[in-house]
């Protein structure tokens, strides 16, 4: 199974399973925006990358209003989900598209991902780095919300330690958390 069909198949679950699988969920997806709004005031167009379901622009949304999101992802299901959640809201697009490959027209003030980059091998993190950079704005922010290694091996096992024990007490399985 792909990727792309592996959140498919969880596409409707998929946010409840997330409040699960992330410890301090709200603060987690809503922090950065007070940190944008510190350093750009309000973006006016904001790129999503793997974007799922929405999850993380629905927090956004609630901060810059008037932005324009343009949001992505190769799981189409997931974006199906999202075009739900933004439905009559115009200044909301849903792409089905893979942001390794390329990324949508124009400059964006701010490029955003959640718990997606992890997926990639680190050549194509450094190839998709390289994009994020030239499609931002002298100022442009990209923020990656994201699954990383620890300093030390050390550091690393306490956070897998901490991670799984959040997620065993939640009732999920390591294997659920894709």
């Amino acid at each position: 199974m792909d990727i792309a069909q592996q959140f498919n198949s969880i596409s409707r679950e998929y946010d409840s399973v997330r409040r699960k699988f992330i410890p301090c969920f709200d603060e987690y997806y809503d922090k950065t925006t007070h940190f944008v709004t510190r350093f750009l005031g309000n973006p006016s167009r904001i790129l999503d990358l793997g974007a799922g379901t929405g999850l993380l622009s629905s927090f956004w949304i609630k901060h810059f209003p008037n932005a324009e999101y343009v949001l992505t992802d190769i799981a189409d299901q997931m974006l199906e989900v999202a075009k739900m959640r933004f439905s009559g809201m115009k200044n909301v697009i849903c792409e089905v598209s893979d942001y390794t490959r390329e990324l949508p027209k124009g400059a964006f003030d701010v490029i955003m991902s959640a718990l997606s980059i992890h997926h990639l091998e680190d050549a194509d993190k450094v190839v998709l780095f390289r994009r994020i950079y030239d499609k931002l704005p002298p100022g442009g922010l990209f923020i990656n919300y994201d699954q990383f290694c620890g300093d030390t091996d050390t550091v690393g096992q306490m956070f897998d330690a901490y991670w799984i024990g959040n997620l065993e007490s939640s009732g999920l399985s390591e294997e659920s958390s894709g």
